[in-house]
């Protein structure tokens, strides 16, 4: 089955949230350049919507572990049915001792944090709940493992603060951000739990030069992905006026 050439680029312009995002930062441009390939060309097997779904409704709704499974089993991918599921029952592992307070969510909107203007990385907490008289954001992870270097970590609280808890409500408050690696001889899920200020924030030349290496990465995956669509063309097949922009863009010869 031929790719759809058009919609693998336009993925491009379209970044995951936060911690996706970051993981596309590597130490140099053409390692960076391949993550992005990675993300535009793939096509997940499964999501963690179900299981944030549940998390949500524990910290917001109260709700029992037997429903919280009962959403991750009724809903997603198959072949993401069972790595939900140990994430919600990690999450209450860890609630049990923790004990968000239930039943007081704030409202909020999601924040954007902007690379350019044609690129905005969605930033937003999973709830924020108001907890000893402060708003408490709680950002959290699914991902089973956690490698991500201390740059993209101090990377990943920069852009939280910058687009989301620079706001007013949240400028002096605390902030959670919940990973559930596994870990251990058994392989389980445990909590890694990064409170605000835990991490240092890049400086801004720091951030300047994450920016300019993604975009920069961008701009090659970009011309990787229409030289590849250039050669595996059918016969009479045009390319959409975006992508055709973008030819012409890239294939000038610099002066």
């Amino acid at each position: 089955m031929a790719k759809d050439y058009a919609k693998i680029i336009a993925k491009l312009d379209r970044p995951p949230s936060g911690p996706n995002w970051v993981r596309f930062i590597g130490a140099d441009v053409p390692s960076t350049t391949k993550s992005i390939l990675s993300f535009a060309k793939g096509i997940p097997s499964f999501t963690y919507q179900t299981g944030y779904a549940a998390i949500k409704d524990r910290i917001q709704l109260g709700i029992d572990l037997a429903t919280a499974i009962e959403i991750v089993k009724r809903g997603g991918a198959p072949a993401g049915k069972g790595q939900n599921e140990e994430l919600v029952r990690a999450f209450f592992a860890h609630d049990g001792e923790r004990g968000y307070a239930a039943r007081n969510p704030i409202e909020f909107e999601r924040g954007h944090f902007l690379v350019s203007r044609e690129v905005q990385v969605p930033v937003a907490p999973l709830s924020v709940i108001r907890e000893g008289g402060k708003f408490l954001p709680i950002f959290v992870c699914g991902w089973s493992t956690l490698a991500l270097t201390l740059m993209q970590r101090r990377l990943l609280v920069t852009i939280c603060e910058d687009a989301f808890l620079s706001l007013t409500d949240y400028q002096d408050g605390p902030a959670e951000f919940l990973f559930f690696p596994r870990g251990g001889e058994e392989k389980q899920r445990s909590p890694e739990i990064w409170q605000r200020g835990d991490y240092e924030q890049l400086s801004g030349g720091q951030l300047a030069d994450c920016i300019h290496m993604f975009l920069e990465a961008r701009d090659e995956a970009r011309r990787v992905l229409i030289e590849e669509w250039h050669r595996e063309r059918e016969p009479g097949e045009t390319a959409s006026p975006t992508v055709v922009a973008d030819m012409g863009d890239l294939f000038t010869p610099k002066k």
